[in-house]
């Protein structure tokens, strides 16, 4: 009995699965009671969902969307682990990265802050960046404000006050727009406003020209709320090219390994299959341009700064 409670511990400390009853083979027990003893634990994942449309949306009590099919691709080919969906509001989202365990969120960039507590898979999900959005009809407006590439340059836009806008109250539109936005602040054509669910009917109804969406929360909105009204996205100069979202978890040995089996999983599928997701999402005339900034940013991203 001593010898197969040291075989045992010998087992347990090697993690050597199927190998560990051939190991204690000497002993005089059956194998149909050794097994279940020595088999390898599954290592649990707590994938922290967050409630951000169309991404991830709350719908009777579970959530869906494009980014919760894309972590079911990656999940259905991490058998090695246990996996767990839990669903975090946004505001509590960092706190619970600190509290312990191996937990993991999908569509995470990286910031200096973040990489301290956290462990980044390489990007797994590139998507447009915030764009400027008009009714497809008032396109000529647009005229005078584009660049030679038909990029909006948003500082002579709202400098000439011609057009009105709207922006959500406390929203970061990202690096590049923010301190635009912010010089601005106070300009009578632009209206700050607490809830942004409604700038396409405000658009609609002609009481703002223009507003500032990602192109996959555009599509989501307009379908809920204007399906026969066509809406164009103009990417803003400087801030033209895709961003590429990762998948990140807490420094656990857990989640360092399940990291590297991303990152694994990402290099033997080039093509990203699991971004029709989030194509799907998007209207047809983005789905072309996306198309167009993962070519640019596939063949680039090594020398893009991330």
């Amino acid at each position: 009995m001593l010898l197969f409670r040291s075989c045992l511990k010998r087992a347990r400390r090697m993690a050597l699965g199927l190998f560990a009853p051939a190991l204690c083979a000497p002993v005089f027990m059956s194998p149909a009671f050794i097994t279940p003893v020595l088999a390898q634990p599954v290592n649990e994942i707590v994938w922290t969902l967050t409630p951000l449309p169309p991404a991830m949306v709350e719908k009777d009590g579970k959530i869906v969307g494009y980014g919760v099919d894309t972590l079911d691709w990656f999940i259905d080919r991490l058998p090695a682990y246990r996996h767990k969906k839990e669903i975090v509001p946004l505001p509590r989202l960092m706190q619970s990265l600190t509290e312990g365990g191996t937990l993991c969120n999908i569509g995470m960039n990286k910031t200096p802050e973040r990489e301290q507590i956290l462990v980044f898979s390489d990007a797994v999900l590139p998507h447009l960046p915030v764009s400027l959005v008009t009714q497809t009809k008032n396109d000529d407006r647009l005229a005078p404000y584009l660049d030679d590439d038909d990029h909006v340059d948003l500082v002579r836009l709202i400098k000439s006050g011609k057009l009105n806008g709207a922006i959500r109250a406390q929203r970061s539109y990202g690096a590049v727009v923010d301190p635009i936005l912010k010089s601005f602040s106070g300009n009578p054509t632009m209206t700050v406003i607490g809830t942004d669910e409604q700038f396409l009917p405000m658009i609609t109804l002609d009481r703002i020209d223009w507003t500032l969406y990602f192109p996959a929360e555009l599509e989501y909105h307009r379908r809920q709320k204007t399906p026969d009204t066509r809406f164009t996205t103009w990417p803003i100069a400087g801030n033209d090219h895709v961003i590429p979202a990762s998948i990140a978890c807490t420094k656990t040995q857990t989640g360092h390994a399940v990291v590297n089996d991303i990152n694994a999983l990402v290099v033997e599928h080039p093509e990203m299959p699991w971004v029709t997701f989030y194509t799907a999402s998007l209207s047809q005339s983005d789905r072309k341009r996306y198309a167009r900034e993962v070519r640019f940013w596939q063949a680039h991203k090594d020398d893009i700064t991330e």
